[in-house]
């Protein structure tokens, strides 16, 4: 190879660094922000309100972020007591818990069962911790001995004592 043809070369090798990037490229990994979340099994939650029992949550698994203080829970079931006296349980499919007031927002199927043989079964319920109320917008039904209860939404206590059914309609099993 001559000189020219070296300095051709050069050349060349000079433009094609130019215009297609064969200067060292500084490659920036940016640090991953910490998650704020975690995951438990077996988790469990208990209020209390002057020393009684008011509620005991358990679920198979809580997912918990941290920042905003909520647990998504899988296959949650609540046990309702109302001074320190068991009156009731829900079940849901899947749920989540306010960490800091424990309103709870249940998702898919869920039922309610009374310590008095009554059930309740409806989709996608609220319970407001502080004023101890669950309802929800859905249709909801309702089993006591002799009597079924049909509605389009519902507000109630959690013994399922004062309780007020929207377009109501009641079945009434004849002896």
């Amino acid at each position: 190879m001559n000189n020219l043809e070296k300095l051709t070369f050069v050349f060349i090798l000079f433009t094609f660094c130019i215009f297609f990037g064969c200067k060292e490229k500084k490659v920036i990994i940016e640090e991953t922000p910490p998650i704020s979340e975690q995951t438990i099994e077996k988790f469990t939650v208990t209020q209390t309100r002057e020393g009684k029992l008011k509620m005991i949550l358990e679920a198979e698994s809580a997912t918990i972020n941290e920042e905003n203080q909520i647990a998504n829970l899988k296959l949650p079931i609540i046990k309702f007591y109302n001074n320190g006296e068991y009156v009731s349980t829900l079940v849901a499919e899947k749920a989540k818990i306010n960490m800091e007031t424990y309103d709870i927002e249940g998702f898919g199927e869920c039922t309610i069962d009374t310590a008095y043989n009554e059930q309740l079964q409806t989709t996608d319920l609220m319970y407001n911790a502080s004023e101890e109320l669950i309802y929800s917008t859905q249709d909801v039904k309702i089993t006591k001995p002799g009597q079924k209860i049909y509605g389009t939404s519902f507000q109630s206590d959690t013994k399922l004592d004062d309780i007020v059914i929207k377009n109501q309609r009641t079945e009434i099993d004849q002896v």
